[in-house]
């Protein structure tokens, strides 16, 4: 036999065994970041025999706690905290805790922000101005509640917390007030943002400044995902560096079809494993209701 001939089955035996192996492996797809991974409403729940418009439910927090989520909305309309699973049904509500913002899940118990619909600028020596509120989600029961009145106060900052993320790697918080805080104080409320690193005593860990409105941030490895109101509508999530550095950022979209705005992000890296996620609450115009999105991102 010739030595072709000879090197050719050798080719194709080298080639049948690693098409062998490659079949034991499943072929995963690579999506871009930003990609919508899922997506599905939120009913407008207000209870019968109230006289309150659908209007003024609008929700704001979102926590995954490593297998369902968990959403908010202030409204003095209804319930302030619900649970649901990762695609859409309602499993129950927590009565217990109203005024309820951003949202953060510490492994065992939910972290909630406050978000009064009547929020004075916190200054110095106030209290009870911006806090958070640390839930037993067995009971929904409130545990404590940790005040950050003196720490707002330093920017002008509300008590309208519309983004709260519990980061694992150091046992502290990520705060953002709302926006709208910092409304009638700087000249264009979405060029600029502070986000609080906080422990869970309430001391200031870091303060950092943005260069852009920020309405919640998630940390995610050495980075921060966050809602903004630049480039908006629709409002764009911002990658940036630990120091606030954006490094890429990607339009959030619509799921209910209807103008969405994105407010609270929490990070997912388990449903749709061996891929990571960004959870984004996505509330709507009148009336005012919401979505939730999934976003693929990178894994850290």
């Amino acid at each position: 036999m010739g030595n072709a001939k000879i090197s050719r089955i050798r080719l194709i035996i080298v080639a049948g065994a690693l098409l062998l192996v490659l079949s034991a492996f499943p072929i995963v797809s690579v999506r871009a970041d930003g990609t919508l991974l899922r997506g599905f409403d939120v009913p407008a729940t207000v209870p019968s025999g109230h006289n309150f418009r659908p209007a003024i439910y609008w929700p704001i927090g979102i926590a995954f706690d490593g297998n369902h989520l968990w959403y908010s909305q202030p409204c003095q309309c209804t319930s302030g905290i619900f649970e649901t699973t990762t695609t859409g049904q309602l499993l129950r509500t927590l009565t217990e805790v109203s005024n309820a913002g951003g949202l953060a899940w510490d492994g065992n118990y939910l972290w909630v922000g406050s978000f009064p619909t009547n929020s004075p600028t916190c200054t110095s020596g106030s209290t009870g101005c911006a806090f958070l509120t640390e839930v037993d989600v067995a009971n929904g029961l409130p545990i404590r509640t940790v005040d950050l009145s003196s720490i707002f106060a330093q920017d002008q900052e509300c008590g309208l917390i519309s983004g709260l993320n519990y980061d694992s790697s150091t046992g502290t918080f990520w705060a953002t007030p709302n926006p709208g805080c910092l409304s009638g104080i700087v000249p264009n409320v979405c060029n600029v943002g502070f986000v609080y690193n906080i422990d869970t005593s309430g001391n200031l860990v870091n303060r950092l400044q943005l260069s852009f409105g920020a309405f919640s941030t998630a940390k995610v490895g050495n980075y921060l995902y966050a809602s903004t109101c630049q480039n908006a509508p629709p409002r764009s999530i911002y990658k940036t560096t630990l120091s606030g550095t954006v490094v890429s950022s990607f339009p959030t979209v619509s799921v209910s079809g209807q103008r969405e705005s994105a407010e609270d992000v929490s990070f997912d890296s388990v449903t749709f494993a061996p891929s990571c996620a960004l959870w984004v609450m996505q509330l709507y115009g009148f009336p005012f209701d919401a979505s939730i999105a999934a976003y693929q991102i990178a894994c850290p």
